[in-house]
């Protein structure tokens, strides 16, 4: 089987990874690509660290002199996922209870989630102020079908405070969303780049709860890494990769979202990974990753999940570049993703034969002379060595070429038929 090399910074407790270093390489298994010269995909369970434990690399930076900020950014570039330990530490909202968001808050406005019949717009119907909510253990619509399908299933609904709808002017009033604006932009670790706190403010969650409740199954539509932060209580969190899309298994259509509710369950979706985010701790994971949370404190959770800008996965969306393209909740995505294979040039027409593509590639290259934008090195710097080599870059742009042309020759389709499977290639199990 070809291997394929990625670059990975990491210092991470119990996984025997050495201090953080300037750079570093792994050899990953890859799987069958789908078309010749595509992009070949890792194996998954090599990419993301799965197998050592039940849990994704638990990640410990205190130590380090920059707070871990460059392996964690090379983290975010990557895709990876991780458990981030001290998290929330000398942050404003560190150890924020349901309690003091009620007191804080008292006309904040939410809702509790999977309520179709009773709230079908999804309107923000609870004030934060009564506090029944807290200790509220309430079933949400289609629960049955849900636990049949998956017993690990949430039983309950949490209550969710979408701070990213702020212009809409339903989670409450100027004045509470210019507190909690300047809470957020108090709030961001340490471990980040300080200018993702316009970023963490509009896309702020906070998902609020009792014990056993929690957020089904599902995949987002969003193109930037997710931080979710407990600030008090305990989550149970399982998670899996964007399911694999072989050759034949159809590309959604514009705008179609394919892993809605109880899809993932449907499917027969097992996660890669099931752990436990503590108080003070955050999970990191990239677009795409289905996931689902259960709170299990005895008393009501408090976490706020949100993405950030800086830096862009951009190196994750090259190596799974196939399947992310052609799943529809990440439609949102592929504009974005195109445009740093092609280098802005989202309209031109390129060479069909693979050596008029090589000689159109090497032009493009030498055009450029070495100017790239920090999101196209990192699509094209494959070795991580901090530059763009011209046999780099051409053998990139043409598996690139390539994918794009396998991706369109997909029917496009509402009934995709992912493959749900985790293992290596020529094993029949979902497990890992």
């Amino acid at each position: 089987m070809v291997a394929a090399r990625r670059a990975w910074l990491l210092t991470a407790a119990g996984y025997n990874l050495a201090a953080l270093v300037a750079s570093g390489s792994e050899t990953f298994r890859v799987l069958p690509a789908p078309c010749d010269g595509c992009f070949s995909e890792p194996l998954e369970v090599d990419y993301f660290g799965a197998g050592v434990g039940s849990e994704p690399p638990r990640a410990s930076w205190s130590s380090l002199e920059d707070g871990g900020r460059a392996a964690f950014e090379e983290a975010a570039r990557l895709g990876k996922v991780l458990i981030i330990e001290n998290a929330s530490s000398g942050t404003a909202l560190a150890g924020w209870t349901c309690e003091q968001l009620a007191k804080e808050f008292p006309d904040g406005r939410m809702r509790r989630e999977y309520d179709w019949v009773a709230n079908p717009d999804d309107r923000n119907l609870q004030t934060m102020g009564s506090q029944k909510w807290i200790e509220a253990q309430v079933a949400g619509e289609e629960v049955k079908n849900r636990v049949k399908q998956d017993s690990k299933a949430p039983p309950f609904a949490p209550f969710y405070w979408g701070v990213r709808e702020h212009r809409g002017g339903q989670v409450g009033s100027k004045k509470v969303v210019k507190r909690i604006q300047q809470l957020i932009a108090s709030s961001v670790p340490k471990f980040m780049d300080q200018g993702n706190s316009a970023s963490m403010f509009d896309n702020a969650e906070f998902w609020l709860g009792a014990n056993g409740t929690g957020a089904r199954a599902h995949m987002d539509s969003h193109c930037i890494s997710t931080l979710s932060v407990v600030l008090s209580g305990e989550r149970r969190w399982r998670v899996g990769p964007v399911p694999r899309m072989p050759k034949g298994a159809g590309r959604s259509k514009d705008g179609d979202v394919f892993f809605d509710d109880g899809v993932a369950y449907t499917l027969g979706w097992k996660p890669m990974f099931e752990f436990t985010v503590r108080a003070g701790e955050a999970v990191l994971f990239p677009p795409g990753w289905i996931h689902e949370t259960l709170n299990i404190d005895e008393t009501c959770t408090v976490a706020l999940t949100t993405q950030f800008d800086l830096p862009r996965p951009v190196r994750y969306w090259r190596n799974y570049y196939g399947r992310l393209r052609r799943i529809g909740d990440l439609g949102p995505c592929w504009k974005e993703m195109r445009s740093y294979g092609s280098l802005g040039a989202l309209k031109q027409k390129l060479p069909a034969d693979v050596s008029s593509l090589r000689a159109h590639a090497e032009h493009l290259f030498e055009n450029r002379i070495g100017n790239f934008s920090e999101q196209e090195r990192d699509f094209y710097d494959v070795d991580a060595d901090g530059s763009v080599g011209k046999n780099e870059f051409v053998d990139t742009f043409v598996a690139w070429a390539a994918t794009e042309r396998a991706i369109k020759n997909e029917k496009a389709t509402r009934k995709l038929k992912p493959d749900m499977r985790l293992g290596a290639p020529g094993t029949h199990s979902q497990e890992l």
